[in-house]
């Protein structure tokens, strides 16, 4: 498989950002390195801009290997081989990873870096502003999706409400915007950062459960307790809220994981 390697050398970061490499992860030094894989198809954690890896998360990582005194190397590859390679050491540190009870048993986590939920995307002038205002409606959601399901498993509850799916998120936006929906659900984060273009649009109300995103590492390296202190000082400055803000351009909630500094190790329910 052909992977695509971002190296960060750090003497670089300041003036230009990241630096393309083909250089071998497995190769990576690293004491020196901090090798992080991501799945870059994922706006606006990580994914590809004018043939550049950029993103929320590769930010975040760029950031912590410059506190740590060190290069950061970079691995794209598809999300299905991100815990395969990191138990393999081709990398130390995986992105793009909600933490659950599963992945827990498998892998250590940093703290939570991140929320997400479920949230529905109107346009900011109609008076849609919870889950009951939606009988009568159409709504959008991507086939095959968590949204879709929700729309589905609440439609008893909720409804009658007519579910339209759609291949594209950005189908759904147009038709959003052109009135032939009322409504489209999801996931919050990258709602934020889909309609940032779109003044006519916002975010009107979340649903369902809160998910938490970390970084991934080996069970019992040390490395997770170092990232974590670097995330937390993050925290404590305001540098994550402030690169919170610019992928998603609005300011993070008071005591959502962007701000909290955990003082013990987060648990799922």
């Amino acid at each position: 498989m052909n992977r695509l390697h971002v190296l960060v050398l750090l003497a670089a970061m300041a003036c230009t950002g990241l630096v393309m490499g083909t250089g071998k992860a497995e190769a990576a030094d690293s004491g020196k390195e901090l090798r992080a894989a991501v799945n870059a198809t994922a706006p606006p954690f990580a994914f590809m801009e004018n043939g550049k890896l950029v993103g929320f998360e590769v930010d975040l990582h760029a950031e912590v290997a410059k506190r740590m005194g060190k290069q950061l190397v970079m691995t794209n590859i598809p999300f299905a081989g991100l815990a395969p390679g990191l138990q393999a050491k081709k990398w130390d540190a995986a992105g793009n990873t909600w933490i659950n009870k599963e992945r827990l048993v498998m892998m250590d986590f940093s703290d939570p870096w991140v929320d997400a939920q479920l949230a529905f995307v109107t346009r900011k002038n109609d008076a849609i502003t919870s889950p009951e205002q939606l009988k009568g409606k159409t709504v959008g959601a991507e086939a095959g999706t968590a949204e879709q399901r929700w729309l589905d498993a609440n439609q008893e509850k909720y409804g009658p409400y007519t579910i339209r799916t759609y291949d594209r998120s950005i189908d759904i936006l147009m038709d959003l915007m052109n009135k032939r929906l009322d409504a489209y659900l999801r996931e919050q984060t990258r709602a934020l950062y889909q309609i940032k273009n779109y003044p006519m649009l916002g975010v009107a109300f979340p649903v369902g459960d809160v998910f938490v995103q970390g970084v991934a590492f080996r069970k019992g390296d040390p490395l997770r307790d170092e990232y974590n202190t670097i995330l937390n000082s993050m925290k404590r400055d305001g540098t994550l809220a402030a690169l919170y803000e610019k992928w998603l351009g609005t300011k993070p909630g008071p005591d959502s994981s962007t701000v909290h500094v955990y003082t013990t190790p987060w648990q799922p329910k």
